[in-house]
């Protein structure tokens, strides 16, 4: 059985949930006998092999609009065929591929679209910080989205979604029985990091074990970074606040975020780090994690932090509430986030309980060979009768 990967930026993954997920999924397949290609964005056409999947290079073209990825998408369905024409499932990673699945489908290969979270919305929420000229272009990309969600149910033999919450909204809004529950797989991050190198890495960035509370992720509006900012300024907290993330200070919002910092200097910015240990000892040896994501399924960062067992603080929303259970603390706004703070630091939770949920739930549902198990599954039943 031959399958193809589409939507991601290439492996191995540096950053970014779809990479990510994209590597792991290949290689379990690779051990349970499939064969795999995956498409990277790279600046010319060429092929070559990475721990026996196959890659196929294809020049993308970068912007700022969310509708660049679809011709990405197109470019590489057109060279996959061009090259594997017995290629005989692809699945596409992203929900704005749907428009380039049009073309397999013509073709009569089987296509598979993970729709993500409710990607339409995130054009809406991003839209106060944006100048009226790129209000407008929202308006448009919020309509795309909505219509690539809308074809990824009319166009994909299966659509997967990676949280029940979604399965039920795609139930729900198209009326749709092709969408099937798979989560997410946990990576863990540290291969046996020594102490005392995890002591000089917390160093280099002038922090030590258990003093600050960290953020890992896009600084986007609708992950709702300035919530964490407001709520944790109402507390009288001695820690940090580090927030690792893509800084643009050309951004309207990131912009908005540097004025709402203020002179806090209890809150530190850092760039994306693509280093996995420097990255496993930030979450390791944090006091909490905060995780203010509004939009999306199962979100492959949050399922990382649950490998160390640190507290977890999170936006209420019913994707958290699914992930974490009773191994999470809630808050809904700014006052409940910095109450949350100042409970915690006065000790008025059990650690031990929600660290034990949260292991719990990553040994239940997020395993990926239980994932790998389910993908294999549908794979070969989509296959069956082309047998």
């Amino acid at each position: 059985m031959q399958v193809a990967l589409i939507g991601s930026r290439g492996i191995p993954a540096s950053y970014g949930g779809a990479e990510t997920f994209v590597e792991e999924i290949a290689h379990r397949l690779i051990e349970k006998r499939l064969k795999v290609v995956v498409t990277c964005e790279s600046n010319r056409f060429i092929e070559d092999s990475y721990q026996e999947i196959t890659r196929l290079h294809v020049p993308a073209i970068q912007g700022k609009t969310l509708t660049i990825p679809t011709v990405n998408d197109i470019l590489a369905t057109i060279y996959l065929l061009y090259k594997h024409p017995r290629v005989q499932l692809i699945y596409y990673v992203t929900p704005d591929a749907a428009l380039a699945a049009l073309i397999p489908r013509i073709l009569g290969k089987r296509v598979v679209i993970n729709t993500d979270g409710i990607e339409w919305k995130r054009p809406i929420l991003r839209r106060p910080y944006f100048s009226p000229c790129w209000k407008c272009v929202s308006y448009l990309t919020s309509w795309y989205l909505k219509f690539s969600e809308w074809l990824a149910v009319k166009l994909a033999h299966t659509v997967v979604a990676d949280s029940i919450a979604i399965k039920d909204y795609l139930k729900s809004t198209y009326g749709t029985n092709k969408a099937t529950y798979i989560s997410y797989g946990a990576r863990k991050l540290l291969s046996g990091t020594a102490s005392i190198e995890e002591k000089k890495v917390l160093a280099d960035f002038g922090l030590a074990t258990q003093s600050y509370y960290l953020t890992v992720g896009r600084i986007v509006a609708e992950n709702n970074i300035h919530l964490e900012i407001s709520g944790f300024r109402r507390t009288h907290s001695s820690r940090r606040l580090v927030i690792v993330g893509n800084f643009n200070p050309k951004d309207s919002y990131n912009r908005y975020l540097i004025r709402l910092k203020d002179e806090d200097h209890r809150i530190v910015f850092l760039d994306p780090i693509y280093d996995r240990q420097v990255l496993g000892t930030l979450r390791k040896h944090c006091f909490a994690y905060i995780h203010a994501y509004e939009l999306g399924g199962t979100n492959p960062s949050l399922l990382e932090q649950m490998v160390f067992g640190r507290p977890i603080l999170t936006l209420d929303v019913p994707f958290h509430r699914e992930v974490l259970r009773d191994g999470g603390i809630y808050f809904k706004n700014e006052d409940d986030l910095a109450q949350c703070i100042t409970m915690l630091e006065d000790d008025k939770y059990d650690l031990a309980r929600l660290a034990a949920s949260q292991s719990r739930r990553l040994a239940e549902e997020y395993n990926w060979q239980t994932i790998t198990e389910k993908y294999v599954a549908l794979f070969h039943n989509l296959l069956q009768p082309l047998k």
